[in-house]
């Protein structure tokens, strides 16, 4: 990594420690009201949050904990919560536009939307601002006229999606509200044939004298993941191998930071793309439309139909707002078909916003860093422009990911290999959340998605998003064996497992009950379950490596949390592992551990610092790839896990 991003990357986490963003204090739901709750983009700053953001139709009894990140239909559907059930641990409500093709960003104004005041706070924010009037940039810097960090109002897209075009929006400001159906060309076909892989790389630096010696749109070849990815079964050429750039099957990547055109690319297209500097708020826009253009191109020049995405970082957001602004009708001609991200900035990098501090804007000065990067990638700009359809910055609702098979893996070690393995982000982490230095983990993937934008199986199966857990760094995470393993099964194989811990009898809490029992902490009991899948024996014995491609861990801040009373029996229906496996595999590696945890300052358990957890039960061992469940029990616990095994074509 570039040494002069890792000083930044120092001198952000520094200025964290005096970076004062709202309220940080941890509060309990139940003195909290919704007024009170910190914005939705400070998720780092909330112990709970409240579903109230989600609907106020919620109820939530006062003792209720809100901790798991798999469980979305307690939202969705509307249910009233027990005080010990298993809710989303969702960042809170978040919210993008439509036809951004037909609009240009730079020139989206205050006085181009609603003139009645009260339909202000529901339109886009204009990231231009003016240095003299405060108003176009609340509370934020005006820096090169572009507004930094302003503070906006969390709520400000709570109305769209909620099924009523209200005289408030249109459909342009709320499509999923507003908007005519969308007119889809052609169909999704997975099976790889006439199918181009591309690699969108992430966010690196860039002084201006080397953006303009750049070529954007230009094939870089295959990327390190892709070439790894050929080590796992998949023979398929390069488009820098002989023979490979006419390849309808190659593998790809695209440049799109540059000032200097393509060859390829038409003085039309230079001229659309030119309307979106790279110096902008417009950046964005520009990268996403060059993406689009040379995707374009590839399927031209070789006939393929179709194609596979995989990205890091700052590549997964293009990735992501190419898809729902529908740039270059890409997706409504249904030629995305797999997505595959690895250390995605999906919901926005909330990082960015530490811009707003002196010290973070000497530092980017002096080494050319432009300003561009930290508007496009901030949560809110996120939300108002990338997260189009309902403005939901955690979910992929829109109809345009619909049918498109998606594969997320995110990485939770917050210590930077390359910066000295100091853990950045924990600098200033007051929720504890775990991250990988550069990224909250959970701003790496959707936590849910609608029927409209969801993935269905032949057989009707509503397919969510995936995700995955590794514990390497931000940086690391593309170039593992378990990113490329995870990559290979998501964009070229046809099965799908998800693991689910559905029935728990608790039959010893392993609290403290009388002086002398050995046990600390009280009732009810908090039991995490520690996770870890590999995919062996095929993995390793076909290509001699064993790794993990899932791993959850109370220490790593990436495990989930459920309570129970002792005595209790409970439907739990928990997703231990949900993600694409190989079609030869017939069984995989799976390691359980049911903890029962009296410290974990993620979820505000701080009972017993000394010994944080007790052992409940285990499993260690094979299982197979069928449909099929089995039951882990002692005197402790009595717990039943299923399996299910889907084919997604």
């Amino acid at each position: 990594m570039n040494k002069s991003i890792i000083n930044l990357l120092l001198f952000l986490s520094i200025a964290a420690l005096f970076y004062n963003c709202s309220d940080t204090s941890n509060s309990s739901l139940s003195d909290t009201s919704v007024s009170d709750i910190t914005p939705m983009f400070d998720i780092q700053n909330v112990d709970i949050v409240s579903p109230d953001v989600y609907d106020d139709s919620i109820e939530i009894l006062r003792d209720t904990i809100i901790i798991s990140s798999d469980s979305e239909d307690e939202i969705e559907e509307d249910s009233i919560l027990e005080s010990d059930t298993i809710v989303s641990e969702e960042p809170a409500y978040d919210a993008g536009i439509e036809d951004i093709d037909d609009i240009s960003i730079k020139d989206i104004g205050v006085e181009d939307s609603y003139t009645d005041i009260a339909c202000k706070e529901t339109k886009e924010f204009d990231y231009n601002c003016e240095p003299d009037k405060p108003e176009t940039c609340p509370k934020g810097l005006c820096i090169l006229k572009q507004c930094i960090a302003p503070e906006l109002d969390p709520y400000r897209w709570s109305e769209c999606g909620d099924g009523s075009c209200s005289v408030c929006e249109d459909s342009t400001q709320c499509p999923a509200d507003c908007r005519e159906p969308y007119q889809f060309k052609n169909e999704k076909i997975y099976d790889g044939s006439n199918t181009i892989t591309v690699w969108v790389h992430g966010f690196y630096n860039k002084k201006p004298e080397d953006i303009k010696k750049m070529v954007y749109g230009k094939d870089r070849g295959c990327s390190d993941i892709e070439k790894r990815i050929k080590y796992f079964g998949i023979d398929r050429l390069c488009s820098n191998e002989s023979g490979g750039s006419n390849s309808p099957t190659q593998f790809t990547s695209v440049e799109y930071y540059g000032a200097v055109p393509a060859e390829y690319l038409t003085q039309k297209d230079i001229d659309e793309i030119e309307q979106y500097p790279y110096d902008t708020n417009a950046a964005l826009h520009r990268y996403a439309l060059i993406v689009a253009k040379f995707i374009k191109y590839k399927l031209s020049k070789t006939g393929a139909s179709h194609i596979n995405l995989a990205c890091h970082s700052m590549g997964c957001l293009i990735s992501r707002y190419m898809i729902e602004n529908d740039i270059e009708n890409l997706a409504t001609e249904n030629r995305i078909v797999r997505w595959f991200t690895s250390a995605g900035v999906v919901a926005g990098a909330r990082l960015a916003k530490l811009y707003d501090n002196p010290t973070v804007q000497d530092t980017a000065n002096l080494i050319g860093l432009e300003l561009s990067d930290f508007v496009v990638m901030h949560p809110d700009f996120v939300m108002d422009y990338a997260a189009r359809w309902d403005h939901r910055l955690y979910e992929g609702n829109s109809p345009l990911f619909k049918g498109v098979y998606i594969t997320h893996f995110a990485a939770t070690d917050p210590k930077i290999k390359d910066a000295m393995n100091i853990a950045l982000l924990d600098l200033n982490n007051p929720g504890d959340e775990p991250n990988d230095g550069i990224m909250y983990t959970l701003d790496e993937y959707f936590h849910s998605q609608k029927d409209t934008g969801a993935f269905f199986t032949p057989a009707g199966r509503k397919l969510k998003a995936s995700h995955s857990y590794y514990y390497v760094d931000h940086m690391t995470l593309p170039d593992t064996d378990s990113a490329a393993i995870l990559a290979t099964a998501g964009l070229f194989h046809k099965r799908r497992v998800t693991i689910t811990l559905k029935d728990v009898l608790l039959k010893n809490d392993r609290e403290n009950h009388s002086l002398f029992d050995g046990e600390h902490g009280k009732s009810p009991a908090e039991i995490s379950p520690q996770i870890e899948v590999r995919y062996n024996p095929y993995i390793k014995t076909r290509y001699g490596i064993d790794t993990s491609v899932h791993f959850t861990s109370v220490e790593h801040r990436s495990a989930d949390l459920f309570v129970m009373n002792q005595d209790e029996e409970k439907s739990i229906d928990l997703k231990l592992f949900d993600g694409p496996v190989f079609d030869g595999m017939d069984k995989l590696y799976l390691s359980i551990k049911l903890l029962e945890i009296d410290y974990y300052t993620r979820f505000n358990i701080k009972e017993w610092s000394f010994d944080i957890h007790q052992e409940l039960a285990s499993y260690n061992g094979y299982v197979d790839l069928r449909d099929n469940s089995f039951t882990i029990e002692n005197n402790n616990i009595k717990a039943t896990i299923s399996i299910e095994v889907l084919d997604i074509y």
